[in-house]
């Protein structure tokens, strides 16, 4: 398997919708890639407002196999 296919099959487990799945995979964001980003850093890099941000990134936390290993807050 490819590993735009691997990151789709991987990103398709956040629980968001899926316009923003597309957008995350057009950027070639990872889940383990998004882990280390801020809210911040997502905002930028995506040109999107915080509030998205802010929604993709508790996404990720939320999943069963995520651990947070910098303790940040998401604000």
């Amino acid at each position: 398997m490819k590993q735009s296919a691997l990151m789709k099959d991987s990103l398709n487990s956040l629980d968001i919708p899926q316009g923003l799945i597309d957008l995350l995979i057009e950027n070639s964001l990872s889940r383990e890639r998004l882990s280390g980003m801020t809210i911040d850093d997502l905002t930028l890099f995506l040109s999107i407002d915080a509030e998205v941000a802010k929604l993709i990134l508790n996404a990720l936390t939320k999943l069963p196999n995520y651990m947070i290993h910098d303790m940040r807050e998401l604000r």
